[in-house]
């Protein structure tokens, strides 16, 4: 079975080639401070004379500071590597209360007798601008004058960027991968779940339980959770596809029955037979199998103190709004977004780059979720590479940037400038304003014409019905309108009137233009037949 785990380790402590630094006393955001706080790291290549050529790295939330281990093909000899430890000189320092060589709550307490843990103890939250601090001790202790390149992938990239903001001056380019510039609820929820998981086991006892005995079940959950989060609904569907555990080669009709109890868990499943009827999906097998595999390298009390470091995050605390924050972090950047992440989604790295002023966006779009920045490596060193060469991370962008230069190079060559061809854009908006008022007027003019003629036709008919009429009524005509009847003369003569009235008038439409005044034509509309 494929473990999905990107640590091969199953064991506490500082990585093999990792190293140790002490630096006394150190004081927390929180007010608080650990005493004879130490940092455990891991360096590749070798630092120049002038200091300048350094790298530091940040790892995910479960990681050490063994690069090789978990991004080793972005790290090698060679420009073809995004870490090349041949010209770079590479840092990376675990986290404060991390279980691997920092200080955390399973080193010991100088306040407590016999070498005990800290365990619950070890002050919390310890924020990502902490790491960031003592980080700079460590770099100052190494010679590190300056950083080529802050970078990292997840709660890495938060430390790449707060590094940034805290000492903008020590930093030249930031790779920001699958991060946030501050934890969002959605994130800080899911952190919550997974802490209450571990609580609510009866052996976390408050946090101060047996080393040797610690909450087991309540662990594997957390990271079951986690692995859910890091992971896509279409990429998990794909993969298992409601498949049942089967009992061997052969026999799929077939399926192995629930498991009712885990005994490396302290977990009791299905207490009736009944329900170990149940199938037993392979979906659920692999997170059992996480979980299982997760406790023996990792310690319940540092996940929970990690999980507040990250609920910690915020660049903009302190420094003023949060975008304004961004826009103040003018560091060359390349920002890594993931399409499926739902961990932090791609909004998130959307607005990063949007935000900060020399950015450039890069889209991972693999169906594997947040895990694709430790899946799809090659890809993701392809970009990297290309970015630290100074060009475009994206061909297909560097390609259309490209032919949109093309084509400005072909404008300049027929005006001089852009303004000259916004002044004749806008020239031909003035006259084509000025041609729409003047039909306008035109129109206007006609239609008051055309009133004028029909009022006079009005006249017209009124005049001839009435001399009409009039000689009718003098020969002692009988006449009818519409079939009424008038008594004229004594010789009771019917005759038809020789020109209707304009109501019993019917108008038919005559299409053409009238003369103005002024000589010109105006527009006419339906004028009545005479």
């Amino acid at each position: 079975m494929a473990t999905d785990d990107h640590m091969k380790i199953e064991a506490l402590g500082l990585p093999p080639g990792g190293e140790m630094m002490n630096f006394g006393r150190f004081d927390l955001e929180n007010g608080f401070h650990i005493d004879e706080v130490t940092v455990g790291y891991t360096t590749y290549g070798t630092l120049n004379e002038a200091g300048d050529n350094a790298i530091i790295v940040g790892h995910s939330l479960t990681s050490n500071s063994n690069v090789n281990e978990w991004w080793g093909e972005l790290l090698g000899a060679g420009d073809e590597c995004s870490l090349d430890t041949e010209s770079d000189f590479i840092v990376c320092c675990n986290y404060l209360g991390s279980p691997y060589g920092s200080s955390s709550p399973v080193t010991p307490d100088p306040a407590k007798p016999d070498g005990r843990w800290y365990a619950a103890d070890f002050p919390t939250p310890v924020t990502i601008r902490d790491n960031v601090r003592l980080q700079r001790k460590l770099l100052d202790h190494l010679g590190v004058k300056h950083l080529r390149m802050a970078i990292g992938g997840s709660m890495g990239s938060m430390l790449a960027l707060e590094w940034a903001a805290t000492y903008p001056d020590f930093v030249t380019e930031l790779v920001l991968i699958a991060g946030c510039g501050r934890h969002t609820d959605w994130a800080i929820g899911i952190g919550e779940a997974q802490r209450f998981s571990i609580m609510a086991d009866a052996k976390y006892k408050g946090g101060d339980y047996d080393p040797n005995d610690q909450p087991k079940a309540g662990l594997a959950t957390s990271r079951m959770m986690a692995m859910l989060s890091y992971r896509a609904p279409a990429s998990v569907d794909e993969r298992f596809s409601r498949s049942v555990m089967g009992l061997g080669p052969g026999e799929k009709a077939k399926h192995m029955r629930k498991p009712s109890s885990h005994v490396d868990l302290d977990a009791v499943a299905h207490a009736n037979e009944s329900a170990q009827s149940l199938p037993y999906f392979q979906v659920e097998s692999y997170l059992q199998y996480q979980g299982k595999k997760f406790i023996r390298r990792f310690d319940a009390n540092c996940y929970i103190q990690l999980t507040y470091t990250l609920d910690s995050h915020d660049v903009a605390r302190d420094r003023g709004e949060y975008l304004e924050v961004l826009r103040r972090l003018t560091h060359r950047t390349l920002v890594v977004g993931i399409t499926s992440d739902v961990l932090y989604p791609f909004k998130l790295q959307t607005e990063l780059a949007q935000n900060l002023p020399n950015a450039e966006m890069y889209a991972i779009d693999s169906p594997h979720g947040h895990d694709a920045f430790l899946i799809e490596i090659k890809e993701l060193n392809k970009a990297i590479v290309r970015f630290r060469r100074g060009e475009r991370a994206d061909p297909n962008v560097a390609h259309a940037l490209g032919t949109i230069e093309e084509g400005e190079e072909k404008l300049a060559s027929g005006l001089e400038s852009v303004a000259e061809l916004r002044g004749a854009v806008l020239a031909l908006e003035d006259e084509l304003a000025k041609s729409r008022a003047r039909e306008e007027l035109e129109a206007r003019r006609g239609d008051a014409l055309l009133a004028q003629v029909m009022q006079l036709k009005h006249e017209m008919e009124e005049m001839r019905e009435a001399s009409v009429g009039g000689r009718l009524g003098e020969d002692g005509g009988v006449y009818s309108y519409g079939g009424g009847t008038v008594n004229g003369a004594a010789h009771g003569l019917r005759v038809l009137p020789a020109n209707p009235p304009m109501s019993a008038r019917r108008f038919q439409p005559v299409f053409g233009r009238v003369k103005s005044e002024e000589g010109g034509n105006a527009p006419a509309t339906a004028l009545g037949a005479f």
